[in-house]
């Protein structure tokens, strides 16, 4: 959830960005067309870059919108289960636990053949059976 905010923040910020971006933008246009009319060739060049500037920087701030959409997106889906059965309610500290045990297994056992090999249905409902009797 953090870094959703994170994100939302920082999409509140651009826009913001990008609107006194666009407030510059529309005083330098004025301002353009006022050294146009004076005949005021020193600056209307200087203004012209500015204005260039200007819509540089905005690229760059809605591409970083699109960005910052994107990541929230991909947490959104990743989010949600698959199915509304996948939901995963097993808490982070038994999932520590489960983790550094089949760590511990995998460590300690050595793979066979047998282990690799696939049982029919009957095979596993016999071995299971077998299970439950030594218990």
């Amino acid at each position: 959830m953090t870094v959703s905010n994170a994100l939302f923040t920082e999409r509140e910020v651009i826009k913001e960005t990008n609107s006194a971006l666009e407030d510059i933008q529309e005083t330098l246009a004025l301002s353009l067309v006022d050294s146009l009319k004076d005949g005021d060739h020193i600056t209307t060049p200087t203004v012209i870059d500015m204005l260039k500037d200007l819509e540089d920087m905005q690229l760059k701030y809605y591409d970083r919108l699109e960005d910052n959409e994107n990541t929230q997106g991909g947490l959104a889906n990743q989010e949600k289960p698959f199915y509304e059965d996948d939901k995963d309610e097993t808490p982070d500290e038994d999932k520590d636990e489960i983790a550094e045990g089949w760590k511990k297994f995998e460590k300690e056992h050595v793979w066979t053949d047998e282990d690799k090999k696939t049982f029919t249905l009957d095979e596993a409902k016999t071995i299971r059976e077998d299970d439950e009797e030594e218990q």
